[in-house]
């Protein structure tokens, strides 16, 4: 049963890391241009994050390491929530272990042990999930940038469209659930756009400021349904 188990959990892994596969090359081809193959890496490694990766070359030219930091962290936050979850169902398991874990959680990674069964619960079948599904992102960016180097510079600036193709992946989904996700959306990216012409505002701080106020938005329209 544990062996069933395990195996379980690794496909699981494989399963998230080729769906990373062509985000994680694209990140790479996006990065190459502005990093290093060892900061692309690195990148990977140590933030663990597609949407705020991408979000960081965004920012990169423009912005300060202060803005950067506060954005990545902002649109990270929610993994705090995820890994209390992961806590939570390994409430067993040491401190340190689950402190581990807590290191390699995403949304695929959550999603898809949320659902996993009662012997999938342990810190060993976690960990076989999540460390595949890291190793892929962290490979595959690399992968990615190496790739750019045989690239042409017209097809380099056309994989940035990888950006924009990972946000509309994301927020399709959510809208076919409540039309609130998309006015969520379009609100975040109308103000960032008004903040970004306005001489007085810093790119940086004018992407922090639109993220703030549309989960701001998110949580009064979130309210105002449990409310009525």
């Amino acid at each position: 049963m544990a062996q069933t188990a395990l195996k379980r959990s690794i496909m699981d892994g494989v399963t998230i890391g080729m769906g990373y596969l062509p985000v994680a090359i694209a990140f790479g081809i996006s990065a190459k241009p502005l990093m290093s193959l060892l900061d692309t890496v690195l990148m990977s490694f140590m933030i663990y994050g597609g949407a705020s990766q991408f979000l960081v070359l965004q920012m990169l030219t423009s912005s300060s390491a202060l803005a950067i930091t506060i954005a990545v962290f902002v649109l990270n936050s929610r993994h705090f929530v995820m890994a209390f979850k992961v806590n939570y169902d390994l409430k067993h398991e040491t401190f340190l272990k689950r402190l581990i874990l807590s290191s390699y959680v995403t949304d695929e990674s959550f999603a898809v042990t949320a659902n996993s069964t009662r012997e999938q619960r342990t810190f060993l079948n976690y960990f076989a999930t999540f460390i595949i599904a890291y190793l892929f992102w962290v490979i595959f960016s690399g992968v990615g940038y190496l790739a750019g180097e045989w690239m042409s510079d017209e097809w380099i600036v056309a994989s940035g469209i990888a950006l924009y193709a990972l946000f509309i992946a994301l927020l399709i989904p959510a809208v076919r659930v409540h039309y609130k996700y998309g006015i969520v959306a379009v609100f975040g990216m109308v103000l960032h756009y008004i903040m970004s012409i306005i001489p007085a505002f810093p790119s940086g701080i004018a992407i922090i400021a639109a993220i703030l106020l549309a989960a701001l938005l998110g949580l009064i329209l979130e309210r105002s349904e449990v409310y009525n």
